[in-house]
């Protein structure tokens, strides 16, 4: 077993998330921990320009948006 694994997958399972609970409150019944799920700013590919996500080209160079599906 390698430290390498991909466990994204179960960042919703609710034993997942009891057992970090249990670890990082001691043992102490009730407490419950957030896992912070971070979301990377979507950036012009050409230069750099912060989007809000809905736009097909870039306000300030004109470049085309590349869209992710799946």
């Amino acid at each position: 077993m390698g430290s390498c694994l991909d466990l994204r997958e179960q960042m919703d399972n609710p034993a997942v998330h009891d057992a970090i609970s249990k670890i990082l409150s001691g043992g102490k019944l009730g407490y419950k921990t957030i896992i912070e799920r971070r979301v990377e700013p979507i950036k012009c590919s050409n230069c750099a320009f912060v989007l809000k996500g809905d736009e097909k080209f870039c306000p300030e160079c004109g470049e085309k948006i590349a869209t992710k599906k799946g």
